[in-house]
């Protein structure tokens, strides 16, 4: 069975807390896949949204089945379908149009459950949060038969109608949003937090935020050598490529620190030159001055004149600045990575 489409059902145990009922993947043995016991211990709420994490981004749905064992009457449960990015060849928007695409089927997949009669009282059996076993496992045999008919009845209808087992992604069809900045500035500690921030708000449901969602896996701190004046990312051999497949630009640099605003815009300007030798357009630019340690910042006059800010207005350039402490000010950073999906839109 392949392992860049996931489905699992999970459950919440009132005595062992978050279990699974039963995935097609052993999840323990995976670990770009997200803790889904963790996003159902901090969920309650029936509906469906998207999750990102790593490699994986995952559409999931929580609903609840009446329950005569359960206290309140009802059992609270998830279904949780997930894919590699990996597989999909053109922009992130269209990875989360996938994804959402996917919300009435994991609604049908929610309503065969519940009609399982036998399922409630099953999911009491497990009696350890230690045991390897899937519930499912635990069940009468009519009604492990009817479940997995039912699981792989959905599944098929989860799955994309394509081979997904050597996925190969054409570079030129590519689209990344690089990070920019001076060393020692925070880029990685801005790329770990917003994966931090976007788990804190997947009840949010306007577009902005569940894109942002699917958004982390094409987040990239381009790379630059000073030493030889060379940048370096992923996908490409040259920075000429990195340009002409870049999708936006994250600028970062240390807002108490004037030579650290000097350098990241000098890091930029070579970027910016060579997308004016290849003639082509720049993408929308988010700037983000990092505050560093309770310091004085520079004045906001200096950041508009070093990195001209106006004057790329006037020439059409979708660029904003924002002063964020980005390892306390997580609501201004989910602001300022809304107003950049804004502009990818």
């Amino acid at each position: 069975m392949t392992q860049n489409q996931i489905l699992c059902v999970t459950y919440f145990d009132e005595v062992i807390g978050p279990s699974t009922l039963y995935c097609n993947v052993d999840l323990t043995e995976n670990t770009d896949t997200p803790d889904l016991n963790r996003i159902l211990e901090f969920n309650d709420e029936e509906g469906t949204f998207i999750f990102a994490y790593r490699k994986f981004q995952t559409v999931n749905h929580i609903f609840y089945v009446d329950s005569k064992i359960a206290r309140g009457g009802k059992e609270l449960m998830m279904i949780t379908y997930m894919i590699k990015t990996a597989i999909f060849k053109d922009e992130i928007v269209d990875v989360f149009q996938y994804l959402d695409s996917k919300a009435p089927v994991l609604e049908e997949f929610a309503l065969e459950i519940k009609n399982l009669n036998d399922l409630p009282s099953t999911l009491h059996l497990k009696k350890s949060a230690l045991s390897g076993k899937y519930v499912i496992d635990l069940a009468n045999e009519e009604l492990k038969k009817k479940f997995l008919g039912v699981f792989q009845k959905y599944f098929q209808k989860l799955a994309p109608k394509y081979r997904l087992e050597t996925p190969i992604k054409d570079k030129r069809l590519i689209k990344k949003i690089f990070i920019i900045g001076a060393p020692r500035v925070g880029k990685t500690t801005f790329l770990k937090n917003i994966e931090l921030i976007q788990f804190l708000n997947i009840k949010r449901n306007d577009l902005p935020s569940r894109i942002f969602e699917v958004i982390i896996e094409n987040l990239e701190i381009l790379k630059y050598d000073e030493n030889v004046s060379e940048f370096e990312c992923k996908e490409f051999e040259n920075l000429e490529n990195c340009i002409n497949f870049s999708q936006g630009f994250i600028i970062l640099f240390n807002l108490t620190d004037r030579n650290s605003i000097i350098q990241t815009k000098e890091i930029f300007k070579i970027v910016d030159n060579t997308r004016l030798d290849l003639e082509t357009d720049l993408a929308p630019i988010l700037i983000i001055g990092n505050k560093f340690h309770d310091k004085e910042d520079i004045e906001q006059d200096f950041i508009n004149k070093t990195f001209e800010i106006n004057e790329l207005r006037e020439l059409g350039v979708k660029v904003k600045y924002f002063s964020i402490n980005i390892l306390k000010e997580d609501e201004k950073v989910m602001e300022a990575m809304r107003w950049l999906i804004r502009k990818l839109l």
